[in-house]
């Protein structure tokens, strides 16, 4: 799709299909090597993970190593390579407070310290996503560490307290900056406002794919009219070029993806591996989330914000991430796999 997109090939869009598939190899090795690793390196090391990615995210406001795309701070450069450090805490977070929740089980559970250690470093490492400024990657991390709170078995009334607190927040955010306010204006009247012109065009895109789609490359949306055509609004492109009966597949093939890390989930509890449970219930999660406000955003069923399709969507950092979390889901599949048989 990303190669679709950028049909008729030009040297600009086939120097970028070419940096895709090299990111995909990349994402690839890394997921292999991942994949070797045993979980519970990641629980003892969890700590550690999470302060790497707390300095990374502090890096992007440095000269020469941060740099500045659309006016927001969120790529670091460093040797030619760049990758936004948001993505790398999500990963950190998720296996941070799995492992916190259960090296910490009762002090989690039943006093307010414990539950509030896990939730200041989160709300540290959103505070830094939130200057950057990065509001959609900001919610998603506080959605996927509250889920994973919960799962855990945080009593009710801490995460009732830090879910208002993050809602009141996140309606304050949206009010104390016009390009916010302006976005959602143009959601809410998409056809009469001048802020909403990408939504307008990333609808018609939908609308002209019918059922069975224009073709591969034959996408007129995508010429000039769309912008991130290949990032943001990818899902509009591929029913416009593949038909609404494709999209409803792919979102079927994307809903059973995360039916199986929530499987795996279970098993992992069902087996006493608690911390691996936690970590697949954290990624189906996370994936749901990039899968809904992504697809959301392209059908205006949400307000415009930037959140890439899982796998599909033009990138690096975000493509890198996922391969990673589903090795680490298929690793924690094999060790279940393999205490069973030992077991036996």
């Amino acid at each position: 799709m990303v190669a679709s997109v950028s049909l008729p090939l030009t040297s600009g869009s086939l120097t970028m299909t070419i940096s895709h598939i090299q990111k995909i190899l990349i994402a690839m090795f890394l997921a292999m090597i991942v994949f070797r690793i045993p979980i519970v390196f990641w629980q003892r090391y969890s700590i550690y993970f999470l302060l790497f990615s707390l300095f990374l995210l502090i890096m992007v406001f440095f000269p020469f190593i941060g740099r500045e795309v659309n006016g927001a701070y969120r790529w670091i450069k460093i040797l030619g390579f760049s990758f936004q450090p948001s993505e790398l805490m999500k990963f950190s977070l998720i296996i941070y407070v799995s492992s916190y929740c259960i090296r910490n089980y009762d002090e989690f559970r039943e006093e307010w310290l414990g539950f509030f250690k896990p939730v200041f470093l989160i709300s540290i490492s959103i505070l830094l996503i939130l200057l950057e400024p990065d509001l959609g990657s900001s919610v998603v991390i506080f959605i996927v560490s509250f889920s994973i709170l919960f799962i855990a078995g945080a009593p009710l009334k801490h995460l009732l307290s830090i879910f208002f607190v993050g809602l009141l927040t996140f309606i304050g955010l949206i009010f104390t900056a016009s390009y916010r306010i302006k976005r959602i204006m143009g959601y809410l009247d998409p056809w009469n406002n001048e802020f909403s012109e990408q939504l307008r065009t990333s609808l018609s895109a939908i609308s002209n794919g019918q059922w069975f789609g224009v073709g591969m490359g034959e996408s007129k949306m995508k010429e000039g009219f769309l912008s991130d055509a290949q990032t943001d609004f990818i899902f509009a492109i591929i029913v416009e070029e593949l038909g609404i009966i494709f999209g409803i597949l792919l979102i079927l093939a994307f809903s059973y993806l995360v039916l199986r890390c929530f499987l795996i989930g279970r098993s992992a509890r069902q087996n006493d591996f608690s911390f691996g449970s936690l970590i697949s219930y954290g990624v189906g999660v996370l994936i749901a989330l990039h899968v809904f406000i992504n697809i959301g955003v392209a059908t205006g069923l949400l307000p415009t914000k930037g959140i890439t399709l899982p796998f599909i969507s033009f990138g690096g950092s975000n493509l890198m991430l996922m391969f990673v979390l589903i090795a680490l889901v298929q690793k924690i599949k094999l060790e279940i796999n393999f205490s069973n048989k030992i077991s036996l």
